[in-house]
């Protein structure tokens, strides 16, 4: 597997038609205060808020070490600009809003699905796949204009001749083109490794990874959220629909401001426990198909986050470039295990700390020390 180098800035941008409720959810995840006002393009900036990952293991272990310093992995959540029909052409905040997505992980569609008379709807009815497809359609358009950019510059190049590089490079833009114009994302094409890692340097905007927020209120029928949940679900190829929430954005902002004992009291009286802020972390966490894995000492303890299927050389990268780059072995055990045999003594002594080379595939909740040459 490649290296996939991830740490502490993961990024999100939340997406949607104007009012759609996505500075409401901003505000709800990052208990940062931008403005959620009732008119398109409210949001002319971009706003950034960094979330902390919840992780109770790493609270464990920071107690168990008498800590001074806790560094909890991350997520960096942007609220990018209302898009419309045309943004690709540089319509509403059009290539403002796009070039803020081309920096982000994972694109978090915020998609409304309600009726009301007070919040006006861009184009005056609710439905959520048609807004995806727009918001979607608007993507496309921009890649295809930074894809064939690049085509017509690598043939340009190549006129003293192909190298295999080159054809290489030429015949992967040529599917990418084609694939797009069939109104297709680049996420969904089958690509090898050399066509994936070309792809990548192109920063395109259809080829990061979706998470829907479908913002439900109280009354909509749940036949109609039912069929729009299963359409999304088959478009992200995500059949569960596990990355689709069905999520009262204005209810979740209020649940975010509530101290842990006026929740716990709202949930026994609804009933049911509703869509938190944790778990959109987490969902979002769990899209990019990232694990934790632990560092740590009295003096300071820190939770990494690294793509799944990672090399221990790797996870070196991420807490610092030398030691990935002067990596020797790793001392690896599991936090858990760790803790409960009493530290790192103990785990010695019952032979269940190992020792690994460069090979070894990081699994979620590894406590590991990095040997370099420094």
């Amino acid at each position: 597997m490649e290296n996939v180098v991830r740490s502490h800035t993961l990024s999100l941008g939340i997406v949607g038609l104007p009012n759609s409720g996505k500075s409401t959810l901003f505000n709800a995840l990052t208990k940062k205060s931008v403005p959620a006002e009732n008119y398109p393009f409210c949001t002319i900036d971009k706003n950034i808020g960094v979330v902390q990952i919840p992780d109770n293991r790493l609270d464990i272990m920071a107690k168990f070490f008498k800590a001074q310093k806790i560094v909890p992995s991350a997520m960096t959540f942007v609220d990018i600009a209302g898009l419309v029909k045309g943004a690709s052409k540089g319509e509403g905040l059009g290539n403002q809003f796009l070039s803020h997505i081309r920096e982000v992980d994972v694109i978090v569609y915020v998609l409304r699905a309600f009726q009301s008379e007070e919040i006006v709807h861009v184009y005056n009815r609710v439905d959520p796949i048609d807004d995806f497809e727009i918001v979607q359609a608007e993507l496309i358009l921009k890649d295809l204009e930074v894809v064939e950019k690049r085509y017509a510059t690598v043939k340009r190049n190549s006129r003293s001749g192909v190298t295999e590089s080159i054809g290489l490079e030429l015949s992967t833009l040529e599917r990418v083109i084609q694939f797009l114009n069939e109104g297709k994302p680049v996420i969904d094409m089958v690509l090898n490794e050399e066509e994936r890692a070309l792809v990548r340097e192109l920063w395109l905007l259809t080829n990061k990874q979706r998470l829907f927020i479908l913002n439900c209120k109280e009354g909509l029928e749940e036949e109609k959220i039912k069929l729009w949940k299963e359409e999304l679900g088959k478009i992200s190829n995500d059949l569960s629909q596990r990355y689709v929430l069905e999520v009262d954005v204005k209810l979740l902002g209020d649940l975010a401001s509530m101290k842990a004992d006026e929740l716990n009291e709202y949930i026994e009286l609804l009933g049911r426990k509703p869509i938190t802020v944790e778990d959109i972390i987490l969902s979002a966490f769990e899209r990019l198909n990232l694990i934790t894995f632990y560092t740590g000492s009295s003096k300071e303890c820190n939770a990494w986050s690294i793509e799944n299927g990672a090399d221990v050389k790797s996870a070196a990268s991420v807490i610092h470039t030398d030691l990935g780059k002067n990596f020797i072995t790793a001392d690896v055990v599991n936090v858990e295990q760790l803790i409960d045999v009493g530290g790192w003594n103990s785990a010695k002594e019952k032979g269940i700390i190992k020792n690994h080379g460069r090979e070894y595939i990081v699994k979620d909740g590894d406590y590991i020390v990095i040997l370099a040459n420094t």
